[in-house]
């Protein structure tokens, strides 16, 4: 998946780290099979609830190791309102996720569906953005290096 930006008339591509396109693989094919679920035309073996949801959950819980989840030491000291709303969005998502495995519910099932696709769209996005800036992953939410040693002539 490779984009030019939009209006900067110099011909330079925004890459996505491959992460990124693995989960967005990952959840394009969950996406698949819930639709398939949803208009009564699930795969073979497929149409059940329950099902159905355990596919969901394994190609979200795949697509999070892939993108969503960063190394431990990155995600605290990253950025503190994304840790949060992913944190809560997750603790929906995993609530719904347990209802449904044990009610094999439809709307368990439509909340995980939406959690993981709301994910994948903050995760891509706040992955992409380093990404324009020119800086590796990882790097755009956490803070800049303490500058140590005396300042250049003229800076303040």
């Amino acid at each position: 998946m490779v984009a030019a930006p939009p209006g900067n008339g110099k011909g330079e591509e925004m890459h996505l780290p491959t992460r990124d396109i693995i989960a967005t693989g990952l959840v394009a094919v969950a996406g698949l099979l819930y639709l398939l679920w949803a208009i009564d035309s699930a795969l073979p073996g497929m149409s059940g609830t329950w099902v159905t949801g355990v596919a969901v959950l394994a190609l979200g819980f795949a697509a999070s190791a892939s993108a969503v989840v960063p190394g431990f030491g990155q995600l605290l000291h990253g950025s503190k309102t994304y840790l949060a709303i992913t944190s809560l969005i997750g603790l929906a998502a995993f609530a719904a996720g347990v209802q449904m495995l044990i009610t094999a519910s439809g709307t368990g099932l439509t909340v995980v569906m939406a959690a993981m696709a709301v994910l994948w769209l903050i995760a891509t996005i706040h992955h992409s953005l380093p990404a324009k800036a020119g800086q590796p992953p990882g790097q755009a939410s956490a803070r800049p290096p303490a500058r140590h040693g005396p300042r250049p002539a003229g800076a303040h």
